[in-house]
């Protein structure tokens, strides 16, 4: 078995670290104060060609990989999880675009959100269902060529910054993807959610009034569109959200030892007493194990595996990451002390940040009744 990444991967990470740390890290507590979405960055990232990793160099994309997405996340999300989780849910409608939209979709939407003109989303959780998407009350309706639409999205990621939002409607007796763009008659952001982290990543919800979209904007078959927005959610909204966990957990724990090998107690540092090196220790030995998680779904995820094929391989990367981010996180502020809570310090952020990621692409105990369901059958 040979865990070593490739030369290719290794210089991936190295672009991003030097990206993050020069462009993020001095930057970040200014960012979360404005607490804007930062499109400047998001396109600058677009021209090192982050944005459209995932889409096919037909489309505009670079066609890196699932693999080389998640060491994006997690180098980005080291150092800022916001813009980590720009990728977790902007990769979303554009996955989905690619993987069942038209060809005609596909060349009229696709190199404009692969360059970050144009910024896409996915919307499927409703005040009624989300974890159960059979409570989803969004209905489109035929009505000669066109769909009218009715109904609202809520705890939508992006959807008060996209110009194109994928989103899951019941049609007949399924339930359909269509896409609706910025602007369109009947649409409207009504509210963006007050939030405790990730906070330059506005999470908004949107009512669709009497929305008469064209029946070009169905996406795939009608009636499959759960089944779609499904599996967009596992392959990317899921080792996403576990990619953003990871990089929080190894900025906490990097965090917390720089400190403890600097600060001075008893006249030695802190990193030499027994009781903090326990601590580090749980840091390091976490992020490793969930490190190896993250990176075997998104290996087998570009060896052509289905996520519904390794369903609880990525469950298991979501469920321990994104608990491994909150642990580390809360352990490097005990390692800093009154330190860790000081905003300069940059741990306290992400803290909340990894509060954020667990009802994220599906709360912890979904992922567990994905994991479960594998052990029973």
């Amino acid at each position: 078995m040979d865990f070593a990444l490739s030369r290719e991967h290794e210089m991936l990470r190295n672009m991003v670290r030097e990206f993050a740390e020069a462009e993020l890290e001095p930057n970040a507590l200014g960012l979360d104060e404005k607490g804007e979405f930062p499109l400047d960055l998001v396109r600058r990232t677009a021209e090192l060609g982050l944005v459209g990793m995932v889409n096919s160099k037909e489309y505009g994309g670079s066609a890196m990989g699932h693999l080389a997405r998640m060491i994006t996340i997690e180098e980005t999300s080291r150092i800022y999880a916001s813009l980590g989780f720009f990728f977790q849910t902007g990769h979303l409608g554009m996955y989905a675009l690619e993987s069942f939209g038209s060809e005609e979709q596909k060349a009229k939407y696709l190199p404009p959100l692969c360059r970050a003109e144009r910024i896409s989303c996915l919307a499927l959780t409703e005040q009624s269902g989300g974890s159960d998407p059979s409570g989803l009350q969004t209905v489109a309706t035929p009505e000669g060529d066109d769909y009218v639409v009715n109904g609202r999205k809520v705890f939508i990621s992006l959807a008060g910054v996209a110009d194109v939002i994928c989103f899951v409607a019941r049609s007949g007796e399924g339930y359909s993807l269509f896409l609706v763009e910025k602007g369109t008659p009947g649409f409207e952001v009504t509210r963006r959610e007050p939030r405790l982290g990730l906070l330059t990543l506005p999470v908004s919800e949107f009512a669709l009034t009497n929305c008469r979209l064209p029946k070009a904007n169905l996406i795939g078959a009608e009636g499959r569109g759960l089944g779609m927005a499904m599996t967009a959610i596992a392959a990317i909204g899921r080792t996403g959200a576990a990619g953003v966990g990871l990089g929080i957990a190894k900025g906490a724990y990097e965090a917390a030892t720089k400190f403890a090998k600097e600060r001075q107690l008893y006249g030695k540092p802190i990193a030499q007493l027994q009781a903090v090196q326990f601590i580090l220790v749980d840091m390091d030995v976490d992020y490793e194990a969930a490190k190896w998680l993250c990176y075997n779904a998104a290996w087998l995820l570009d060896q052509g595996k289905a996520p519904r094929e390794i369903a609880s391989e990525i469950a298991r990367a979501k469920l321990y990451a994104c608990d491994v981010a909150n642990r580390t996180a809360l352990k490097a502020v005990q390692v800093m002390g009154a330190y860790g809570l000081a905003p300069e310090y940059h741990v306290a952020r992400r803290l909340r940040d990894a509060l954020e990621l667990l009802p994220a692409a599906g709360a912890q105990e979904v992922m567990r009744v994905t994991i479960g369901g594998a052990i029973a059958r």
